[in-house]
């Protein structure tokens, strides 16, 4: 993912979060005009480490961002396991053999020229799994929308993100992480919203088409981020990153469940 394009022209989220019965890639532009290092870190269970590195960009740029190269990354958890990161031929750094465990706390440090940024996020020990998954039609848009129905644990706030993936292409969604604030323990419903591409007349989701949705549990830091991002449009401000030294972009670790439909419905 890279999160270089989105921030001005972010539209604003339409998705719901209903609480009874009811890797393409994240893009940033930013307001700065001042290029900053972007860092976009991510862990999941039983995967090995990926950070991306790429500079910001004025507004009337190009959309192509170069990774940033010579970069000394290092991923280390709260049980003393380190390691540091090879860039591969697409411009990642990778870990080649520290894999995510739920649980954990993961500290990142990056340093660029001398210049050291630093970011920490803890992996859920457990995972909230999807129970079901629907078509929700949009009578305004003449095509559904996805539904995910799960139980949000007890004991905890949590923070949730979706991923909506159609024939295993990964659709570009407008930011909507959201906390369960006073629903904690609450069975849930979300809507996962599936818009056009810009210029197309073509519905994103037609019958026959394999729909997945990825359902992330963050920590804070990382839901703030994204919680933020989704605002951008009405606040003219950055998101609110959990790295710092003065990068923006996001460090997460975080588990997720996915589950794929064939899409069908009736209008």
């Amino acid at each position: 993912m890279n999160i270089n394009k989105y921030i001005t022209i972010i539209a604003a989220a339409v998705s719901l979060f209903m609480f009874t019965s009811c890797e393409k890639e994240i893009e940033v532009d930013l307001h700065s005009a001042e290029p900053k290092l972007v860092i976009e870190g991510l862990i999941t269970p039983n995967t090995l480490p990926t950070v991306r590195l790429t500079m910001s960009k004025e507004f009337n740029s190009d959309n192509t961002f170069d990774p940033v190269l010579g970069a000394i990354v290092s991923v280390s958890d709260d049980k003393g396991n380190s390691e540091i990161l090879e860039i591969d031929t697409d411009g990642i750094y990778r870990a080649s053999y520290m894999l995510g465990v739920p649980g954990r706390t993961y500290n990142l440090k990056v340093n660029v020229e001398g210049q050291e940024y630093t970011a920490s996020s803890t992996m859920s020990p457990h995972t909230v799994k999807i129970d079901s998954t629907t078509l929700y039609y949009i009578p305004l848009f003449k095509y559904p929308f996805p539904m995910i129905h799960f139980q949000d644990p007890k004991g905890s706030k949590n923070y949730y993100r979706e991923l909506l993936y159609i024939n295993g292409k990964r659709k570009k969604l407008d930011e909507d992480a959201t906390d369960t604030d006073d629903r904690e323990g609450f069975y849930m419903s979300r809507i996962v919203p599936a818009y056009k591409e810009n210029g197309s007349d073509e519905d994103p989701i037609k019958k026959g088409d394999t729909i997945t949705i990825e359902h992330q549990l963050l920590d804070k830091g990382a839901f703030t981020f994204f919680e933020t991002l989704g605002r951008i449009s009405s606040s003219q401000t950055n998101p609110t990153s959990n790295i710092k030294g003065g990068a923006l972009g996001y460090f997460s670790a975080y588990t997720y469940d996915r589950q794929t439909i064939i899409a069908d419905w009736t209008e």
